[in-house]
This record gives C-alpha cells, structure tokens and sequence, in this order.
C-alpha cells in the first residue's frame, strides 16, 4: 500500500508529461468549413526556380517542393504548412488577404513542448501583419519561454504565407 501511495503519482506525472503537448487541433474539413462557409476553390501555385530563389534570399526559407495547394475564396487564401520544430513537423493554417495576415492556427503539433503557441493569445499577435520588403514581419512577436522552437517555427510559416499571397497576388502562369 505504501508503495502505491508513492508510485501512483509518479506514473500519473510520468503518463501526463508524454502526453504534454502533442495533439491535432484541426482538421482541414473543419477549417475550410469554418473559415470558407460560403465554399471554396482549391488551387495550386507551381514554384519556379526564381520563385524558390527568392525566398531563399527574401526570407531565408528554402522550398524544395515544385507546388503548394491553397484553398481561396473572395481574395482570401488559406495555407496549410508545415515546418519543423524543434525535432517534429508543426503544421499550420494561415488565411492571408490582400498580403496581410488575417488569422494564424496551429492544426497539429507534434513536439512534446511548446504547445502554448497554439493559444489564441499567442495567435492574436499575428493578425494584421505583413511582409516587409527586407522580408521581416511588420509587427514584433512576443516569444513564449520554453517554446522558441516552436515561435521561429510559426513566424517562418508566417513569412512563407505571405510571400505565397504575393505571388497569388500577380497574374502569372504558375497558378492553375
């Protein structure tokens, strides 16, 4: 009984800690209900090697796929990325418009800290922001202590996201 008394908290603790953390959030159905009541239109942005070139320099992200599929409606573009934390992938949705931030989720996350990214009081902080043309955001991000991981990981989205909407933005034949 004693041994009881001091192990059942421990396996609690330990069984508790695993589960820190990691969890899916939300599923692309519930986004592009959520977000696109009205229906959307899924669309695929090819990548040119100039295009790759220039978030390679501009914001210091190297693509390496040849598309990126995007959801749109009205103007407005939903982006579903990943990008890794600090050991696992983080994926996100980002809705940009006219090459401004609207709203910033995390969908699934996969690391063991650095969840509290995921909290609309975090979140807030990237609503309304841009990309600057030295390829930074226009606004500050106040880190979160223990996950700056997965901070950097959500702000290089964030960039990506908006450098993506630019591209949208310009008539170009790499849209289809």
């Amino acid at each position: 009984m004693r041994l009881l008394r001091v192990f059942l908290p421990l396996i609690l603790l330990l069984s508790s800690a695993v589960a820190l953390g990691k969890g899916t959030y939300l599923t692309l159905p519930q986004l592009l209900t959520e977000w696109f009541p009205a229906g959307q239109e899924a669309r695929t942005l090819w990548l040119s090697a100039e295009q790759k070139d220039q978030a390679r320099e501009h914001i210091r992200y190297d693509l390496r796929q040849a598309r990126v599929k995007y959801w749109t409606h009205n103007g407005h573009n939903l982006w579903v990325l990943s990008e890794i934390g600090k050991e696992k992938p983080i994926t996100f949705a980002v809705l940009t418009h006219n090459g401004v931030i609207e709203r910033i989720e995390v969908m699934v996350f996969r690391e063991i800290r650095g969840d509290e990214i995921r909290l609309p009081a975090f979140t807030a902080q990237f609503a309304r922001l841009q990309l600057t043309d030295n390829g930074e955001l226009s606004g500050n991000i106040d880190g979160i202590s223990g996950a700056t991981y997965s901070v950097r990981s959500m702000e290089k989205v964030a960039k990506l996201a908006l450098l993506l909407d630019r591209w949208t933005a310009a008539p170009d034949e790499n849209l289809h």
